[in-house]
């Protein structure tokens, strides 16, 4: 393969690490953004899960660029089902 193409591998590895981080810092993460005059802003739960579903995005492009199938499954690109009604 030529060099400095990422394998398809290597790019669901990366984007592994991304979920496993989302994970872990949208635990640690509070409900709304705060601000510490010493840190500065501190993201909210919501904050981590955009920037990370942003990186997977990305992934997912670069994926689609060398031909690869896509290594993560957007929520938003799937189809609304609004089920029934229940008696």
């Amino acid at each position: 393969m030529t060099e400095g193409i990422p394998t398809r591998e290597s790019l669901l590895a990366r984007a592994g690490k991304i979920y496993e981080k989302m994970l872990d810092d949208a635990m640690k993460a509070g409900v709304r953004r705060e601000w510490n005059r010493f840190i500065g802003n501190i993201p909210s739960k919501n904050d981590v899960v955009r920037d990370a579903q942003a990186d997977l995005r990305l992934i997912n492009d670069l994926c689609a660029s060398f031909g690869y199938k896509n290594v993560w499954t957007d929520p938003e690109d799937e189809q609304v089902k609004p089920g029934t009604l229940n008696d």
